[in-house]
């Protein structure tokens, strides 16, 4: 078997999100949520140049997902995705400019053509609180990957979307208990766990078990959220709920954590 897809997390939480997706020979960069010298030390790390990075897509415009964008598409001349909506708002916070040529509006999806075929990435409008948010699919001989976080519940159409992928980063944000009784203000409590805001623990579970059942068995838990949340309780909340269902952890499915601040394990999907 060969290797299709590798989907490394680089840095995930809300402290800042990039994940690296290899395909067919090209790197692509999902969201740039931290500072372009550290993103540049964590692709080092998992040995990927980033003069070799071929596109940038942008999930949404909150700086845990675009706050090293600017400098890195100024450095690296990347080709930079994004929804009109979010591109409007990465560019009203750039600090200097790049080349106009280098920015791509989105609305679906993209196919890249290489040597070894063609690879899709597939735009899904997410409930979140900005304009223009999306999640990820990313399709290739047959294989397809998808990373769907910063939603506040998962709508129909990213259900169709997610049903049957070899694998996902999905998720998996807060603790309820955490959460309520946590520092955040009554306001901010309400947006997190609001329909526009983030996946519970509970949320991801539930939506892995679904996916399971879809034919869906290496999964990855991202966006912890630093205050609301630990690995341990995300992981351990949907080990037990799956569990309850008869389906256990390395025998009907894989799973991990993303790290927050390096680069996490990749997943691999192979054809």
């Amino acid at each position: 078997m060969a290797s299709v897809f590798e989907m490394i997390p680089l840095c995930s939480g809300s402290s800042g999100n990039s994940i690296l997706v290899r395909v067919l020979g090209m790197n692509i960069l999902f969201d740039c949520g931290i500072s372009c010298k550290r993103i540049v030390e964590a692709l080092g790390k998992v040995g990927t140049d980033p003069t070799e990075i071929d596109a940038m897509f942008l999930s949404h415009s909150h700086s845990d997902h675009i706050s090293g964008a600017d400098v890195f598409v100024r450095k690296y001349f990347t080709d930079i995705y994004a929804t009109k909506e979010t591109m409007r708002s990465f560019l009203s916070v750039c600090k200097k400019e790049h080349s106009r040529e280098l920015d791509h509006e989105i609305d679906g999806e993209v196919v890249f053509k290489t040597v070894k075929g063609n690879v899709t990435v597939i735009a899904c409008k997410t409930p979140h609180d900005t304009a223009g948010s999306v999640c990820f699919k990313v399709c290739c001989a047959g294989k397809s990957i998808m990373i769907m976080t910063d939603l506040g519940h998962v709508t129909d159409e990213i259900r169709a979307l997610a049903k049957g992928v070899d694998g996902i980063l999905i998720e998996s944000n807060y603790d309820y208990e955490m959460l309520i009784t946590g520092p955040y203000d009554y306001a901010l409590k309400r947006r997190v766990e609001g329909p526009y805001g983030h996946l519970s623990n509970e949320d991801c579970a539930q939506m892995i078990k679904e996916l399971i059942d879809s034919g869906t068995k290496s999964f990855i838990l991202g966006h912890l959220s630093e205050n609301n949340n630990v690995p341990d309780l995300a992981l351990n909340t949907v080990v037990d709920y799956l569990a309850s269902f008869g389906l256990h952890k390395e025998k009907d499915y894989c799973l991990e954590v993303a790290r927050r601040y390096e680069p996490s394990d990749p997943m691999v999907v192979f054809a």
